[in-house]
């Protein structure tokens, strides 16, 4: 009798294996989905905001538990307070934007619920230990807070007070009914426990690879752009230097004379742009750059944008400079911060002339209707290089110009496309990106406005825009032949 009852628990052990197997695969899969699309996504208001879903899990499951086991009045309003008391705090970091005061709130709600847990739930003989065991080591190591060391020493000596304080006066510990209530409320906590910090482990240990990665990359990248600087800035440097220096020799004809002040003005624009990037980019990354929205008049801004860039295309370079601007289109005007549009459009139509030897670079604009628009779109097309597709995923980060290989590099540090696109950004904007990766590229610079539902315009309005207006051209057939 004895054996069969043993071999009955053993094929009831093997069943429960088998499916235990099931159950873990299939678990198993399903967060490690999760932690690879949220590894290297999350910021710190997100992380945090995800604790606090955890919290409240943890908390309303606590609730459900003491209902089960009848452990009194006072510990299941505790934990249906903690309960909804987590659920305000992440409405407000997550729906108001009050991230940085839930932090400050959460931190400090840590000491009055370790207490109120620690004396309604068994004080030692509880789980509230393991809870805070497990949760403010990772709060700690995941937010972005100040004098953590101050906090985690606040709770090492509130820890110990209570223990102190339950040696000394147990009677203010409120203890279970007998051991088997305490047994299964330990379990279901060390359950709970084991199903979620499992996971956030595994989701700490993908996060801190994901980022020393890409502090690893960074760091490559601001190296290889420092190494080049001084290459990018010497050299028009130099070609200035020496060439003006050539221009002081008497004996030149006025062509040799011609050729070489227009290599002084080449070169004195690259340098200029270079500049200017640098500066630019260093007020994105300090917080800088305001923006000073007004009534802007789209066709002018378009006009000057020509006239300034006409002359910037270099002597040796036979490219066509058009500006098109619809009929319909000529008074519009959009409510967003000019400098900036400028500032955005400049570094595009830049770009194009510096990809394009030969052929074309046209730049316009379209807008959903002549009035009071919702969306413009603006566009700078090139019959340059084009842009691979492996190169359009990096394209518009810094220092980038699709590749690292500096010997191939083209003129500049690689700035112009990221600054454009933080810069658009700040005008509730876009930039979206059209290339075969053989010939030419399309930028579209997608402004929404302030009154509109930027998603729901851009679903209306479409992501291509491969037709263009052939309204009227600010300066046609401005082809620059080879000087040599």
């Amino acid at each position: 009798m004895l054996i069969k009852n043993f071999t009955l628990v053993l094929q009831i052990l093997n069943i429960l294996a088998m499916q235990g197997k099931k159950t873990r695969a299939i678990f198993g899969f399903s967060i490690e989905r999760w932690i690879d699309s949220k590894i290297g996504k999350l910021n710190s208001q997100e992380i945090f905001e995800q604790i606090l879903k955890l919290c409240i899990f943890l908390a309303a499951s606590a609730t459900v538990g003491n209902i089960i086991l009848n452990l009194g009045n006072a510990l299941i309003m505790a934990t249906l307070f903690i309960t909804l008391f987590f659920s305000l705090l992440y409405f407000f970091s997550h729906y108001k934007g009050y991230y940085p005061t839930s932090v400050k709130i959460f931190v400090a709600s840590q000491f009055l619920i370790l207490n109120v847990l620690w004396l309604t739930n068994g004080g030692s003989y509880g789980p509230t230990l393991l809870i805070f065991q497990a949760f403010i080591p990772m709060f700690i190591f995941f937010t972005e807070l100040k004098r953590k060391l101050l906090i985690v020493f606040l709770l090492f000596v509130n820890v110990h007070v209570l223990f102190a304080l339950e040696y000394f006066f147990p009677q203010l510990i409120r203890a279970y009914p007998n051991p088997g209530v305490r047994l299964f409320d330990t379990l279901v906590i060390t359950f709970l426990f084991f199903i979620v910090e499992i996971p956030l482990l595994y989701f700490i240990q993908k996060q801190f690879i994901a980022q020393s990665l890409q502090a690893i990359n960074s760091e490559k990248v601001k190296s290889a752009f420092l190494a080049n600087m001084s290459h990018e800035i010497r050299t028009p440097m130099n070609a200035i230097i020496g060439f003006s220096e050539l221009l002081g020799e008497p004996e030149l004809d006025e062509d040799t004379k011609k050729q070489y002040v227009n290599i002084i003005k080449d070169n004195g624009n690259v340098l200029l742009q270079i500049i200017n990037n640098i500066m630019d980019a260093s007020k994105l990354e300090s917080g800088l750059i305001e923006v000073n929205n007004s009534n802007t008049a789209i066709k002018p801004m378009l006009e000057r944008l020509y006239n300034s860039h006409l002359p910037q295309i270099p002597s040796d370079k036979q490219v066509e400079l058009i500006c098109q601007v619809p009929r319909q289109l000529e008074n519009i005007t959009f409510f967003t911060d000019a400098l900036l549009l400028h500032q955005i459009l400049s570094n595009l139509i830049t770009n194009a002339i510096k990809f394009t030897d030969k052929g074309y670079v046209k730049f316009g604009m379209e807008a959903s209707a002549t009035t009071h628009p919702e969306w413009l779109r603006f566009y700078v097309i090139d019959s340059g290089k084009g842009i691979s597709q492996k190169s359009q995923a990096a394209i518009f980060q810094r220092f980038n110009q699709g590749h690292f290989n500096i010997k191939d590099k083209e003129g500049g540090v690689g700035l112009g496309l990221s600054i454009s696109n933080e810069l658009a950004q700040k005008i509730n904007g876009t930039i979206e990106l059209e290339s075969d990766g053989k010939t030419g590229s399309a930028f579209y610079v997608i402004l929404f406005s302030h009154k509109s539902n930027g998603k729901e315009s851009g679903k209306n309005m479409g992501t291509s825009a491969k037709l263009l207006h052939k309204g009227n051209s600010c300066v046609r057939n401005a082809v620059y032949a080879d000087i040599n």
